[in-house]
C-alpha cells in the first residue's frame, strides 16, 4: 500500500469518526446549556402578615423575565374599584383574583368580587381598593408560582 493510500484512508477514518461523534451528540440531545440547578430561583413564596396564604416575591431578574407591569386601581362606577381586565385571573376553581403590590417586588393574591366587566375594564365590589397597584403583565406567572407550577420565572 502506498503512503498516499494510507494517508487517504487515515483522513477518511478521522472524518468518519468526527461525523459519528456529531450524530451521536445530536441524537443524545447533548447541548452546552447550563442547568437551572446552579442558578438561584427568580421567585419564591414568602409569609404574608395576617394570612396563611404566602405572597410571591420576585428577584429583579424574575420581574424582567415576565415583563412585570402594574397599574393603580382607580375609582369606577358607583365608587367601586376599577382596573384593567388584563389584571384579572381565575383560580382553577373559577374564583377571580388579582395580584396586588405588597412590597418591593412582592405581590399578594387578592380574591375579588366582580361587579362588571366591560370595555377592557373590571369593576369590583370587593377585594381591592382605589390606590392599590395590581399586576397587569406577569400575573399568570405569579399565579403559577403561588400554585406550585413553575416555581421559577
Amino acid at each position: 500500500m502506498s503512503d498516499n493510500s494510507k494517508k487517504r484512508r487515515a483522513r477518511v477514518a478521522v472524518l468518519a469518526a468526527g461525523i459519528a461523534v456529531a450524530v451521536i451528540a445530536v441524537l443524545s440531545g447533548c447541548t452546552s446549556a447550563t442547568t437551572n440547578s446552579s442558578q438561584p430561583p427568580t421567585a419564591k413564596l414568602v409569609p404574608t402578615a395576617g394570612s396563611s396564604v404566602p405572597s410571591v416575591q420576585l428577584t429583579q431578574l424574575g420581574a424582567t423575565r415576565i415583563g412585570l407591569e402594574t397599574v393603580p386601581v382607580t375609582v369606577g362606577q358607583a365608587g367601586n374599584a376599577e382596573f384593567p381586565y388584563t389584571a384579572l385571573l381565575y383560580e382553577p376553581n373559577g374564583q377571580p383574583a388579582v395580584y396586588v403590590t405588597s412590597g418591593t417586588l412582592t405581590f399578594t393574591r387578592h380574591f375579588v368580587t366582580v361587579a362588571v366587566i366591560g370595555g377592557g375594564m373590571v369593576i369590583v365590589k370587593s377585594g381591592v381598593t382605589p390606590g392599590d397597584r395590581v399586576v397587569t403583565t406577569g400575573s399568570a406567572e405569579l399565579l403559577g408560582v403561588q400554585n406550585g407550577v413553575g416555581e421559577e420565572t
